[in-house]
């Protein structure tokens, strides 16, 4: 097996055990800390595991990208950055959002999806972190917004329907520079390490679920 074929089967790996040690890690937070929350499995049960799905499914993707930053075009790049920055901010921002209105989810989701979609736009120069952040701008505001939105209309049925979509379409851009590698002349990978892909992954989940329940809620919350 070539090393770009062990390297993708290295990624499937970690991002599995790095979902089941946050679920251990959020499972035994429940026990010791969360429990003593008014209402938290109610308010926050079903949100605190999309949270943990749209954080390793977004932290792969990144990790995946960054592995390959030197094999790709400028297209590329700046398609990298304006997907990440859009979905980045989409997904945190309705998450957040929906627990919290649209103050906090639209201010979270433009930090995230701005901050890393510049960083996976950054590639190609200006123009794919400008790509990265106009996009984080968007998807940041528009999550929070459509979640307040169906929050009176079945929203715990759509939003599995928007995790999955939004994960697809990461797939799909590992997909696509995953094949922008094969037809590079630059046939070097260089990831990053592997814990400070599970670090971030942790403190990810750590800081929203903290500003899920801690930060500033609109009064159709209280």
């Amino acid at each position: 097996m070539e090393e770009k074929e062990k390297f993708e089967s290295k990624i499937i790996e970690v991002m599995a055990i790095t979902i089941v040690v946050i679920t251990i890690l959020f499972v035994l937070s429940y026990q010791f800390f969360f429990s003593g929350i008014y209402n938290f499995t109610a308010k926050y049960g079903w949100y605190s595991l999309y949270t943990i799905i749209l954080v390793v499914a977004n932290a792969t993707t990144i990790y995946h990208l960054k592995a390959y930053r030197n094999a790709v075009t400028c297209m590329a790049g700046m398609m990298m950055g304006m997907t990440i920055g859009m979905i980045a901010g989409l997904s945190f921002g309705y998450i957040v959002g929906a627990t919290n209105g649209m103050f906090t989810g639209s201010v979270y989701g433009m930090v995230v999806g701005m901050i890393t979609g510049a960083w996976c736009g950054k590639c190609c120069g200006i123009m794919g972190l400008m790509e990265g952040v106009m996009a984080g701008l968007m998807g940041g505001t528009m999550g929070p917004m459509l979640s307040v939105m169906m929050l009176n209309d079945r929203i715990l049925l759509f939003t599995p329907i928007f995790v999955l979509s939004c994960i697809l379409i990461l797939v799909g851009l590992g997909y696509m520079v995953y094949k922008e590698h094969s037809l590079s002349e630059e046939k070097v990978i260089k990831p990053y390490p592997l814990s400070v892909f599970v670090i971030t992954c942790i403190l990810a989940v750590l800081i929203t679920l903290l500003i899920m329940i801690y930060g500033p809620k609109a009064s159709i919350f209280i």
